[in-house]
């Protein structure tokens, strides 16, 4: 008799047809879990019986204890950040993350699109509508064509930025992890450079992108020595985690003048439910938005499925599952 796999689905971002995954193998048992990301305490005895669980969005604390024969998890976002204080981290339980799934296109295009909000004075346009006023006093335009954009982290999301500001006119610098010294021409960019070589990228660079992992050494990464080096032009652009900038930092920066402005998609303390800081909405050259540049991806949610169902074959075959999580690197 073959054993059957229990797989719990707390996944509501995913929707709740379950459809797709029913018919991946005889021995599965699908079972819809999402109701838990509300109420975790009354989804107890469907947790005891979950070997596998597909995790979105809240992550809900508590799952470890309430789950004895969880072996696996996947989360259904490229970062695990949010996983760090669920007794998830500190388990023995596989963590898997979609890493490479997660709506690269889309959350590219909202860089570029910040990119050129700046740069066609789209922010002038506004505060002249508000204003009541219309002149073409104000307005500082430039081109993308020629301009530098440095990428810090690139991962999936940051390679995708880097192909459309390319196909943009735009120089290409970025940073990586796991390069020891600067590749030119290499992985899709003019300039590769180490990660602890950030200061050196935001000095280069018309606008700065953060698509980094967030993670104990990226923490407060984007801080005062890299905004004092950024350009009086530039724009901090920023769809990784909040807490990857020192935002004290940032809005000194800000009403300083020191930089242009910042295109922020997430804020620190988003994940755990905190609204972003006064100084963040109130600065009129700060465009924030509530972590939604994924949104306008074609492919939606399709690739991360896609992910999840091929890992649960190589889980039924005991074979080595994609994206798995190192805890020692945070991701």
């Amino acid at each position: 008799m073959q054993k059957t796999t229990r797989v719990v689905v707390i996944a509501p971002n995913l929707g709740s047809d379950l459809g797709w995954l029913t018919g991946i193998d005889p021995r599965l048992e699908v079972l819809d879990g999402n109701a838990l990301a509300r109420d975790i305490d009354g989804g107890k005895p469907l947790l005891e019986r979950a070997d596998v669980i597909l995790l979105g969005y809240p992550v809900p604390h508590g799952i470890v204890e309430r789950a004895p024969h969880l072996r696996w998890v996947q989360h259904t976002q490229a970062g695990v950040s949010n996983l760090h204080g669920a007794d998830l981290w500190d388990s023995p339980v596989l963590l898997t993350s979609s890493r490479g799934a997660v709506s690269a296109t889309g959350i590219a295009e909202y860089v570029i699109a910040g990119a050129y909000h700046f740069a066609c004075g789209l922010g002038e346009a506004t505060r002249q509508k508000a204003a009541g006023e219309f002149s073409r006093g104000g307005y500082q335009l430039r081109s993308l064509t020629g301009a530098t954009i440095g990428i810090v982290g690139l991962g999936g999301i940051g390679a995708e930025v880097a192909r459309l500001a390319r196909a943009a006119g735009m120089r290409v610098i970025a940073t990586r992890r796991s390069v020891a010294s600067p590749e030119r021409d290499a992985e899709g960019v003019d300039l590769l450079l180490p990660a602890d070589r950030v200061a050196e990228l935001a000095a280069a660079s018309d606008f700065v992108a953060v698509c980094v992992m967030l993670t104990p050494a990226t923490q407060q990464m984007i801080d005062a020595e890299v905004l004092a080096a950024m350009k009086p032009h530039a724009v901090l652009i920023n769809i990784a985690r909040g807490e990857v900038i020192d935002e004290d930092a940032l809005i000194a920066a800000l009403q300083a003048g020191r930089i242009a402005g910042a295109v922020l998609d997430v804020y620190t303390g988003e994940l755990a439910g905190r609204p972003p800081r006064r100084e963040l909405v109130e600065l009129p050259q700060v465009v924030l938005t509530p972590h939604i540049s994924g949104m306008g991806d074609p492919s939606g949610y399709e690739p991360v499925k896609r992910l999840f169902a091929e890992n649960l074959r190589r889980y039924l075959e005991g074979q080595p599952l994609l994206n798995l999580v190192d805890r020692s690197r945070g991701y």
